[in-house]
């Protein structure tokens, strides 16, 4: 019986560590993090030392992190100094500081941790892996303290020491830290080779190259052979894939073609390109129910208010659509889109200074992209500035274009920019609010240069959109200034191919008809203008006008005399002619003809 009691206590006084560890894991893969709290706080007092070792309370802060007790998850690691040498731990506390929204305590940790420690190693893959999840919360901290050239740095860090970092290449393409040039070397230095094996390293470039190209139109499908190889296979199957191809749809302007393919990564997959999707698609019903179903599920969330703003932005309460998008920002101060759509809004009212202010915080945000120069120049034109319009097109037209901005500001605004301009823009939505600009600065030839750069850039003429047929409308416009009615009249028909029975482009077919003198054809037009739109004022003031015209030609011709037939008219029949009888056919007996009013 000794014997018995002995074995016992044997077997209590030695804990299995490494089991209760791998519960800890176990717990942590179900998401019971109760369980793995319990056990990790086991792990680490039953470490058989009076201070526990880094990696057991690694899993006892993570857990801590996870049930949401933030500062007392940072405390288990700081209070025990595990932040200065050990980087799992490092990243644990970091995490829990963002979180709580502290990003200056964040950045101090890092101030107090070896230096030796943030040093990649080339034998240690395990070790560069937790370095770049460091670097990845250290930008965005930066980020949250407005320091994002220190953030751009920090990713690109991230992204040297672990090629596998998917999260601070997606950081960098979101926040447009870099210019495409930028990026594109970026992407080729990085020794994916090294750190990984041929096949993944395929699949991860094939992955960075679409997320590169989120702003070039999709190549023409090809037909299918079924040969298709195991990473192209994978990549099909997979919602980044689906969610790649949804943005580049939608930077093409093919909306309904990037909600089809969004809707292959899942309803909830990038939220912020669905919204701008349907706003361009004018589904205000479906716009609705999806910002109320986000805001229902997640309410902290900067891209539920978002698609809250967009929906007001949709129906034209700009007011209501300022409010929400203002709650947006401040979920997420970094978020440049939201900026853009706060500028949409002021535009909507006409207030192009306001707009123009939320353009150029969208390009302190987003440095890198070329949307906030484009819709300053959009302004700069509305307000008759040309010349700074004409710097901030170049600019953009930059930024798209693999291109280092500060190439777009050099050389003065003189009659060869927009020239220059066409030379060089790669993207057809720069080119036509270039070409807008221009006409509107009475430059119709360059104008018509900027609108057949932009079609070409668009793709080939039988994939174009509906979208294109306002730069086919443009292409008409200035071609008639320049003297080309009848080309003017075939880039309207095309127009009107792509999206029929519009009225401002059966007006400008009506004035061409006109102009080349066929003034029955141009008052069909017109008419089949105003049965679309009964107050187009163009087509009201033009079909006077022709109208005016031929009833003056109708008066200088003789009027045309129509002969009349002959008509005989027979007289009556004589009084005194009676019948053969005698009888008086006169006298008719009407009693029965008679009314009663009883």
């Amino acid at each position: 019986m000794a014997k018995s009691e002995s074995t016992t206590r044997n077997n209590v006084d030695s804990l299995n560590v490494d089991f209760m560890r791998s519960l800890v894991k176990q717990y942590s893969e179900l998401g019971q993090w109760t369980s793995a709290f319990f056990w990790a706080d086991a792990a680490a007092a039953s470490s058989g030392s009076a201070v526990a070792s880094g990696d057991d309370i690694w899993l006892l802060a993570s857990a801590m992190l996870a049930r949401g007790e933030l500062h007392r998850a940072a405390h288990a690691v700081t209070s025990r100094g595990l932040h200065r040498r050990h980087l799992l731990c490092l990243g644990v506390a970091m995490r829990a500081y963002i979180a709580a929204k502290e990003p200056t305590t964040t950045l101090n940790l890092l101030e107090e941790c070896d230096p030796a420690l943030l040093d990649p190693r080339s034998m240690d893959q395990t070790h560069n892996r937790a370095l770049a999840g460091v670097l990845v919360w250290q930008a965005r901290a930066l980020s949250s303290l407005e320091r994002r050239e220190a953030a751009a740095e920090a990713l690109t860090a991230a992204l040297r020491a672990d090629c596998a970092c998917y999260e601070a290449l997606d950081l960098l393409l979101e926040q447009h830290a870099l210019t495409p040039s930028q990026e594109s070397e970026l992407i080729e230095s990085l020794p994916i080779n090294n750190q990984m094996s041929a096949s993944e390293a395929t699949l991860l470039r094939a992955a960075f190259r679409d997320r590169l190209r989120r702003y070039a139109p999709l190549p023409v499908q090809m037909h299918d052979d079924g040969a298709k190889s195991a990473v192209d296979a994978a990549r099909a199957r997979s919602a980044a894939a689906a969610e790649a191809r949804g943005r580049r749809l939608a930077a093409g302007g093919e909306w309904a073609e990037a909600l089809r393919a969004l809707d292959a990564a899942g309803p909830w997959s990038c939220a912020e390109v669905r919204a701008a999707c349907l706003v361009e698609l004018k589904r205000s019903a479906e716009l609705f129910a999806f910002a109320h179903a986000l805001v229902d599920a997640y309410p902290q969330s900067w891209t539920a208010w978002y698609a809250v703003g967009c929906y007001y932005y949709l129906i034209g309460k700009s007011e209501f659509a300022r409010r929400y998008l203002s709650k947006a920002c401040g979920l997420e101060a970094g978020a440049g889109c939201v900026w853009l759509a706060y500028g949409h809004s002021f535009a909507a009212d006409n207030e192009h200074d306001q707009a123009m202010a939320a353009y150029f915080k969208a390009s302190q945000l987003m440095p890198g992209c070329y949307l906030p120069p484009l819709y300053v120049g959009v302004e700069c034109s509305l307000l008759n500035n040309v010349s700074m319009c004409e710097r901030f097109m170049a600019r953009a037209a930059a930024l798209h274009g693999n291109a280092e901005s500060g190439d777009a500001c050099d050389g003065d605004a003189d009659s060869r920019g927009w020239e220059r301009i066409a030379r060089g823009v790669a993207s057809p939505h720069v080119a036509h609010e270039a070409g807008v600009a221009a006409f509107a600065a009475n430059r119709p030839d360059a104008a018509r240069a900027l609108w057949l750069r932009a079609l070409a850039a668009a793709g080939p003429a039988e994939r174009l959109g509906p979208c294109w047929a306002a730069t086919m409308d443009a292409l008409g416009h200035a071609s008639r200034a320049l003297g080309r009615p009848a080309e003017a009249l075939r880039w309207h028909a095309r127009a009107l191919a792509l999206r029929p029975a519009r009225a401002s482009s059966l007006a400008a077919r009506g004035l061409c008809l006109a102009l080349l003198g066929r003034e029955a054809e141009a008052a069909d037009a017109l008419h089949a203008a105003l049965a679309r739109d009964p107050d187009h004022v163009v087509a009201l003031a033009l079909l006077d006008a022709i109208v005016d015209r031929l009833d003056a030609a109708l008066t200088e011709e003789e009027i045309p005399q129509f002969p009349f037939p002959a008509v005989t008219l027979e007289p009556p029949p004589e009084l005194s002619e009676r019948p053969a009888d005698g009888a008086d056919r006169t006298d008719r007996d009407v009693s029965d003809m008679s009314m009663s009013f009883d």
